[in-house]
């Protein structure tokens, strides 16, 4: 009788050796393992993939929203995401995807203001206590509406922190300052602040750069270094790429750049000199002619 030892054994191929079995055993689990993984793989990079779409589609529908609700901001944004692709090599940004997408997403919360106080906020009008607070806590506002979504924390945060001063003014006031706050957030305060304060007819990067200096403490300065050098170098590049035009609405194009503010028949603005037309702005423009809202012709730089 075979014991239960002699049973579990195999029986060995005339030839074979034990070694030559336990490697043959051995490959066959290595690639019923490989297998296994190349699945899992394959079943991860789907997942993620759905995922990335999905948060794609998000990202675009609040961009969407932002350009329908708030046309002006959004091509600030628009500008800031432009000068923050430039600056973000220079400054070695680890996840410059985040950066991106916070420049784009910053100004979300200001849909909620009222239109008044909206207008104010793009135009960089003065403000009483009460409409500051209320601009201030737009950024909350749009982080808790970025923070809900898949791997957007880190943009959230840097809105978040989007109008916080390096030395510790702004909103939110938490006590945190200097290098505690975000890079990110960082360097859209230096670059958001540069937007608001090179805005309107005949306003250069240079004077904007030249208002920051008196507020230097509320800057990392090292980025306002790099923003310095990067953006006014490329003002002057700009200005010989660009040739001035008088177009009606039908040959305006994306990325065509307003000389000139465009207001209403009550002398409301509705886009700011400096703002970059999109495909949506020229749509909206090319409605308010028909509607002889606003003159046929807009001055223009055009690359």
């Amino acid at each position: 009788m075979q014991t239960l030892h002699q049973s579990a054994v195999e029986p060995e191929e005339p030839g074979v050796s034990n070694l030559e079995v336990r490697l043959g055993r051995e490959k066959k689990a290595r690639l019923a393992a490989e297998t296994l993984v190349e699945k899992k793989s394959e079943e991860i990079y789907e997942a993620g993939k759905e995922l990335e779409d999905l948060l794609s589609g998000a990202v675009k529908m609040l961009t969407d929203v932002l350009a329908i609700a708030r046309p002006e901001l959004f091509q600030k944004a628009a500008k800031i995401q432009r000068w923050a692709r430039q600056i973000a090599p220079k400054l070695k940004v680890e996840r410059p995807w985040e950066l991106d997408l916070a420049a784009m997403l910053y100004p979300l919360g200001a849909i909620s203001l009222p239109d008044d106080l909206a207008m104010k906020y793009v135009l960089c009008e003065p403000m009483d206590a009460e409409e500051k607070r209320e601009v201030d806590e737009c950024s909350q506002t749009a982080y808790e509406l970025i923070s809900n979504m898949p791997r957007m924390q880190g943009v959230a945060e840097a809105v978040l922190y989007s109008r916080k001063g390096y030395d510790g003014s702004g909103h939110p006031q938490n006590g945190i300052q200097g290098d505690k706050i975000p890079q990110n957030a960082r360097i859209l305060k230096v670059l958001i602040d540069l937007a608001d304060r090179s805005m309107g007819s005949g306003a250069t990067r240079s004077d904007g750069f030249m208002a920051m200096a008196s507020r230097k403490q509320e800057y990392d300065l090292d980025i306002l270094k790099v923003a310095y050098i990067a953006l006014l170098e490329g003002e002057s590049q700009d200005e010989d790429k660009q040739t001035s035009l008088t177009l009606s609405p039908a040959m305006l194009k994306a990325g065509d750049i307003l000389l000139k503010d465009v207001v209403d028949k009550n002398k409301g603005l509705l886009l700011a000199a400096g703002s970059e037309l999109s495909d949506l702005s020229i749509k909206r423009l090319q409605a308010m002619v028909i509607e002889r809202r606003v003159k046929d012709k807009f001055s223009v730089q055009r690359r």
